[in-house]
């Protein structure tokens, strides 16, 4: 990586005289050395290896596009999934989705509840459904994972040595997502479980965190495909009103659209106005929903 780094420079930077900018080169050198050792050493110490860069589903993918088969029209997803990882146990092929992130990325209940963000999630139950010819067969699935591809800052009141600065990094380094709750499975991640994974164990030996079950996790994949299914009825009708969301200040589906300007936001009526939901608020609506179709 460093390599093709220095050799990015030389082919693009040589003949720009700045100091400014060859500082920032160097941070970000340095930033990808450190986040390609991060990567490593995560993969070194995982039973999880990886079984597929850049997945392709959509056609002439090595994956079909994923079917949403709605009332009155058929649609399909495209898209790509950075990163398959199966771990081999008992005759089984536990797998689990893994996508980079460049930027602060967490596993959102009040988002994948009201249908944004499911796109980790939708590649993972169609692995599951259809993708024996990467997972093999019989796949488990081991849950989604976001790997930060970026060094996390760390504030001090003053100066830290290496190693206090590294135990500082490695716990805003931790891994969002949704993992299956299995100790074999999340120790075969992470022997010992030491802090990458988006969940941990307490003193008393039980398992905290951003978990799910199988039950679970199927009551989700059938929880997702509903709300697509609505998506895909509302294209279908025509549906075209103006119906924004926000969820505090933070939250503003507004601020970037390019159609703010016809949509008239502020006349909306009944705007959608979501609140953060817990994980234990999430599965009660989840199985709600579940148990009433």
């Amino acid at each position: 990586a460093l390599r093709h780094a220095d050799a990015y420079a030389i082919d693009h930077f040589s003949q720009l005289q700045s100091q400014r900018l060859e500082y920032q080169f160097r941070r970000n050198r340095r930033e990808l050395e450190m986040v390609v050792e991060e990567l490593w050493q995560e993969l070194k110490e995982s039973r999880f290896q990886p079984a597929d860069f850049e997945l392709n589903f959509g056609q002439g993918g090595t994956m079909p596009a994923i079917d949403i088969p709605a009332a009155h029209m058929r649609a399909s997803l495209r898209g790509f999934v950075d990163r398959v990882d199966i771990w081999k146990e008992n005759g089984r092929n536990y797998f689990r989705v893994v996508d980079y992130k460049t930027g602060k990325k967490d596993f959102d209940y009040c988002d994948v509840f009201n249908g944004v963000g499911l796109q980790m999630l939708l590649y993972l139950f169609a692995l599951q459904k259809n993708g024996e010819a990467v997972v093999g067969e019989d796949p488990v699935a081991a849950g989604v994972q976001y790997f930060p591809a970026r060094v996390p800052l760390v504030a001090a009141d003053g100066r830290l040595t290496d190693e206090e600065a590294d135990a500082a990094r490695a716990k805003e380094w931790k891994r969002k997502g949704l993992l299956l709750k299995d100790e074999a499975a999340l120790e075969a991640m992470e022997p010992e479980m030491r802090g990458r994974l988006c969940c941990t164990r307490k003193k008393d030996g039980s398992l905290s965190g951003d978990l799910a079950d199988m039950q679970q996790l199927k009551m989700l994949e059938r929880h997702i495909f509903r709300v697509l299914e609505g998506m895909v009825e509302d294209i279908a009708s025509g549906n075209v009103t103006p119906n924004p969301y926000t969820r505090g200040t933070a939250h503003n589906a507004c601020t970037f659209c390019p159609y703010g300007a016809v949509c008239h936001q502020k006349d909306v009526q009944d705007r959608r106005s979501y609140k953060a939901m817990t994980a234990q608020r999430f599965w009660e609506e989840i199985e709600k929903e579940d148990r009433h179709g």
